[in-house]
């Protein structure tokens, strides 16, 4: 909706909208929560709690998870998730600045 605003009311608008890497890294963030979200609850009803509570994990950036998180991380990414698929484009997404 903003940008389909901004586009609608301001003069010359789609030369002069900028995305910042905070509001990306924001949006990015989100994205993988919402796939993790819906892959926790495919898995929730097979009676499987891989992902309960690994929430805050999969915000962190790769190079900034605390030493004591880095054994579950690494196992979460080692079981190829959609959510890990999520959280690799990211970081690939993160590392363009």
């Amino acid at each position: 909706p903003f940008i389909a605003s901004i586009l609608e009311h301001v003069p010359g608008a789609k030369d002069k909208m900028v995305f910042d890497r905070f509001h990306i890294a924001k949006h990015a963030n989100e994205g993988v929560d919402k796939v993790r979200k819906s892959e926790n609850r495919e898995l929730w009803e097979d009676g499987d709690p891989t992902l309960k509570g690994s929430k805050y994990l999969w915000l962190y950036r790769e190079g900034n998870l605390p030493e004591k998180h880095r054994d579950r991380f690494a196992a979460l990414q080692a079981l190829h998730l959609k959510t890990g698929r999520a959280y690799a484009l990211k970081e690939a997404l993160a590392n363009l600045w």
